[in-house]
């Protein structure tokens, strides 16, 4: 049920590296799994087993013959096409079904066939919920640390900003607007198949100007408190990385960041592009945040791929508020809220 951000990584200027997350499901994983599970299916699903086997054999069999295509899909297609295309194939069987049924008629589908049928009403389930009330991430990326670790699940909320079109992710009913200090997720405006996830600094008509590693919203400095060391295993070198943390206070949410010290390459020279509604000089960027439009940044300030290297992101790509994170590691279960 969950998708995944990924980790690539972006080249900045002086050979530096900036993380930055994107959507792919694990393909060898999903690809040998539903290999597998095809594979097993039709011998769980012989007649033999069937007449002489336990019945839980043919059913384990039913539902291998299920999951492994979906596997296989899963590979290629995302999850949304998905459901909507078993949604769509099979919603007129389970109608017939239903109605012979009524009708005290034998069934039209039989075997594996009848019992994919009588999933759709699941895959229907599953599509509302995934498009309009919530939708869960995995982030294997350190572009949020030290909010959001390695391996976090995240459940991102689709209700509070308004209700959209499942494949379009057009806004058909507006409920509230993005926050200063939302963690966001959105669809990457280079491309927008990959879903990003940051945290909101600027919302429109905001001036944000961020100098020599310093943030400032309408003129006013950010202030960082409680600077500390803070330690975690690079994903991309796995090699370990020791920087300063400290605890920002925006718009009355006070939330931990991971310090930069890449600030002097924003600057006027770089080989960064030019952003509409920015202007680069010798100490960094500033930016005059356009309408339905808005401006943010990574926790970790340093290894981030966010607006300060390809700009604004625009409402029409918003597709929730990630909400609550759920840490699963070393057995050590923690639920924890990421946004007011």
């Amino acid at each position: 049920l969950f998708y995944e951000f990924r980790a690539s990584n972006f080249s900045g200027v002086n050979g530096s590296s900036y993380s930055r997350t994107a959507y792919r499901e694990n393909p060898v994983s999903l690809f040998l799994s539903g290999l597998g599970l095809t594979a097993i299916a039709p011998v769980l699903c012989r007649k033999s087993c069937m007449a002489r086997g336990p019945q839980w054999v043919y059913t384990l069999g039913c539902m291998a013959a299920v999951l492994g295509p979906y596997f296989l899909l899963c590979t290629f297609v995302d999850m949304h096409t998905i459901l909507l295309l078993c949604i769509t194939v099979g919603a007129p069987f389970w109608v017939v079904e239903r109605v012979r049924a009524a009708r005290d008629k034998i069934r039209f589908t039989q075997g594996v066939i009848a019992f994919a049928v009588e999933l759709v009403p699941i895959a229907v389930l599953l599509f509302v919920v995934r498009s309009f009330v919530a939708e869960g991430y995995v982030v294997p990326s350190s572009s949020m640390r030290p909010n959001l670790a390695v391996g976090n699940l995240v459940l991102v909320d689709k209700i509070t900003y308004g209700l959209r079109y499942p494949l379009s992710n057009k806004l058909f009913l507006e409920v509230s607007s993005p926050q200063r200090a939302d963690v966001l997720v959105f669809r990457f405006p280079l491309d927008r198949s990959k879903p990003y996830i940051k945290r909101v600094i600027g919302i429109p008509g905001d001036l944000i100007e961020y100098r020599e590693g310093e943030l400032y919203v309408n003129s006013v400095r950010i202030l960082e408190e409680d600077v500390e060391r803070y330690e975690y295993v690079d994903e991309t070198s796995g090699a370990p990385k020791l920087v300063m943390s400290a605890t920002e206070e925006l718009a009355g949410n006070r939330f931990k960041i991971l310090r930069d010290t890449h600030a002097r390459e924003l600057g006027r020279g770089t080989d960064f592009p030019n952003i509409p509604g920015c202007e680069r000089n010798e100490v960094g960027l500033k930016c005059l945040v356009p309408n339905d439009s808005f401006f943010v940044l990574g926790d970790n300030r340093g290894n981030s791929l966010d607006s300060r290297y390809w700009g604004f992101v625009s409402g029409r790509d918003i597709i929730g508020r990630a909400l609550y994170s759920v840490s699963l590691n070393k057995m050590n279960f923690k639920f924890v809220r990421i946004s007011n």
